[in-house]
């Protein structure tokens, strides 16, 4: 097994060699997406080596094809609950994402990738759209299936020391393929500083292939980096007191244009604002003014779809016994009645989407709408009360995102209903 980890090692790096003359965007995947997969194949094999055995294939397939970690000890069965762990940090990954990917808009519509500021403002969004965002929803996404992935990105900004913020709380991907591959086979066989200092040199070497292979002019810089780093941290181990944690954090975030040098940024960052400033202008107000409207009437259609769910997860029958049959008949006619009006104000947008003209109406309709959710948001936000929730992963998971769908109807219809004053057509 462990020749097989060892061969999948070197098919990945030799995809590298054979890419080598492609377009640095193809080069950007092929060292970012391709090796990874050819790595994670790696750590598989390697895990398996050790006694690891696979009893879900489902879970064997969610590892391979979807989770960027190299631990596949989360994946080898499914339990019947979702870990304790599960929505832990799913708020604040959602928000974090979700936030991210507003300000990486605004970025780019305001800039277009001219200016190595933005671009780096843009690189930070993408940071916390992936790894702060991303990774963590889609590790409680895989939490809720029943499986046990281990976070890769710990709350970084409450590490300690920068022994916890790079071994405990930051890309753990990169933390157990060097336990993997570095840290058990060489433990014992040289110094433990030599050891930590060779796994940081290892880590700026695939950093170097992520970053200055795509780019092909930043060789060195990533490298350089990882010393840096790997200096820090053993300079950190001597010291005789406990280092501030703003001087951590500026030890790792000061130097960081030396691991992202502005020429990758420039290309990869710029190209991307670029592209979505583009894209942005290629379409009228009005275009922009109906195809908003249109993604309104699917958001209310998603709404529908989650309240079909509430009867069975909230356990409506069992609750509703304990009623009167007038109360119950009562609830479920204003269940009814507001399930007919949301479908209502779904069939309303698509129709607004799709017409010729928009007349005076068209504009009340967006502003019922808009109070309609408006009465939603602040009805949870102020008389609804978080006891009230029901406990569990599940139901945490799914309030936030409910409030998050509630929320963008608010904003989006209060904005079209304003632009439409503001912009008539």
């Amino acid at each position: 097994m462990k020749s097989l980890s060892a061969l999948s090692f070197l098919i990945g790096f030799a995809l590298l060699w054979f890419f080598k003359d492609a377009s640095p965007f193809e080069r950007l995947f092929i060292a970012s997406l391709g090796l990874l997969f050819f790595v994670k194949i790696a750590a598989l094999f390697w895990q398996l080596a050790e006694g690891v055995k696979p009893k879900s294939k489902l879970g064997l397939l969610l590892f391979i094809a979807a989770w960027p970690g190299v631990d596949y000890r989360g994946f080898v069965e499914r339990g019947s609950q979702p870990p304790p762990e599960t929505g832990k940090n799913f708020l604040s990954s959602w928000i974090s994402m979700i936030v991210a990917m507003i300000f990486l808009m605004g970025i780019s519509l305001h800039d277009g990738g001219r200016s190595t500021v933005f671009n780096y403002m843009a690189l930070v969004c993408v940071l916390f759209i992936i790894h702060m965002g991303m990774v963590e929803v889609m590790a409680d996404g895989f939490r809720l299936l029943g499986y046990s992935p281990q976070s890769l990105f710990e709350r970084p900004w409450r590490a300690t020391s920068l022994r916890d913020f790079w071994s405990f709380r930051w890309n753990r991907a990169f933390v157990d393929m060097n336990k993997m591959f570095l840290l058990k086979p060489l433990s014992g066989r040289m110094s433990g500083a030599l050891l930590v200092f060779i796994i940081f040199l290892v880590s700026g070497l695939i950093h170097e292939v992520a970053i200055s292979y795509p780019d092909g002019v930043s060789w060195g810089f990533p490298l350089l980096y990882f010393a840096f780093q790997g200096a820090g941290v053993l300079l950190e181990k001597k010291l005789p007191f406990k280092v501030h944690a703003f001087f951590i954090l500026a030890w790792i975030l000061v130097p960081v244009p030396i691991l992202f040098p502005p020429a990758f940024v420039n290309l990869f960052l710029g190209t991307l604002c670029s592209e979505i400033y583009r894209v942005a202008n290629l379409y009228s107000f009005s275009q922009i003014f109906r195809g908003a409207v249109f993604v309104g009437g699917c958001l209310h259609f998603l709404v529908l779809c989650a309240s079909l769910q509430v009867p069975g997860q909230l356990q409506w029958r069992e609750e509703f016994e304990r009623l009167r049959p007038l109360n119950r008949k009562v609830f479920w006619t204003y269940g009814i009645y507001i399930f007919s009006i949301i479908l209502f104000m779904s069939g309303v947008s698509f129709y607004l989407s799709q017409a010729a003209v928009l007349y005076i109406s068209s504009w009340l309709w967006l502003v019922f709408i808009a109070l309609f959710w408006w009465a939603r948001i602040l009805i949870d936000f102020f008389y609804m009360k978080h006891e009230d929730w029901p406990k569990g992963p599940l139901f945490e998971v799914g309030h936030v995102c409910l409030s998050t769908l509630f929320i963008t109807l608010v904003f989006l219809y209060t904005g079209l209903a304003v632009s439409m004053l503001m912009f008539p057509f």
